[in-house]
């Protein structure tokens, strides 16, 4: 009873909302910060194990150890496929940030294709307007499925955002090949009876990121090395801004 006439007492107590007088202290401070949202290619070609596990595990882990680089930037996270779908919003939370990040796979998107201009469209509008570093570091394995990714770019470079365009895969189109985590078999991704090829539109994302003043970073088959791309890329446009 002496417990429940308490919790009554504190309930009261907290609609008449109590305040007291509040002082603080203004602290100037300069230092470079950034809004960078990831766009990540999520569609079933990402499973491709050309790089191990497979591309996407691949890209989660980079994308993981270079969040710790840019401690005090505020980071989202877009991940896209036939649609794009915003995973976590601008955020300084780094914390929040790698939970969405642990969550994505191959059904975070349920429509199947490559739309790499809705995703940018998506990425742009949700940077705040004024001044500051403004980037999108686009990571995709595929070709685009008719969303005009140039207008897309466009559309970033009048925003000032930069545009870093990751690009994983071959050019010349390969196979996609995974394995079933139950039964270990390997087998080819097949759409028609024929084999699905997999093929990086490098020179389009080339084109992307020269038209906002950002960067192409061809990474192929080989380790996605991200934490050269912050360096090289990323930071001195941060800098610049």
């Amino acid at each position: 009873l002496a417990l429940v006439t308490v919790a009554l007492f504190a309930c009261v107590l907290a609609l008449m909302r109590p305040r007291s007088e509040a002082s603080g202290e203004t602290v100037l401070s300069s230092r470079v910060a950034a809004d960078v949202v990831i766009v990540l290619d999520v569609s079933k070609s990402m499973l491709a194990e050309d790089g191990a596990p497979n591309r996407l595990a691949r890209a989660r882990a980079e994308i993981a150890g270079m969040v710790k680089q840019l401690a005090g930037q505020r980071l989202g996270l877009v991940a896209f496929a036939g649609r794009a779908v915003t995973l976590c919003p601008l955020t300084p939370d780094h914390a929040f940030f790698n939970l969405a990040l642990r969550g994505v796979d191959t059904r975070t998107v349920s429509r199947g294709g490559t739309r790499i201009g809705d995703a940018v469209r998506l990425a742009v509008r949700s940077f705040p307007t004024g001044r500051g570093a403004k980037l999108i570091v686009l990571i995709t394995d595929g070709e685009d499925h008719e969303s005009d990714p140039l207008a897309a770019a466009g559309l970033a470079k009048a925003e000032d955002v930069r545009i870093i365009a990751v690009g994983l895969g071959s050019e010349e189109g390969s196979p996609i090949t995974v394995t079933d985590p139950r039964t270990g078999a390997r087998t080819q991704v097949m759409h028609d009876d024929r084999p699905v090829i997999s093929r990086l539109d490098g020179d389009t994302l080339r084109r992307m990121a020269l038209l906002t003043g950002g960067a192409y970073v061809p990474a192929g088959t080989s380790a996605l090395d991200l934490e050269s791309i912050v360096r090289e890329h990323i930071k001195p446009i941060m800098r610049a801004e």
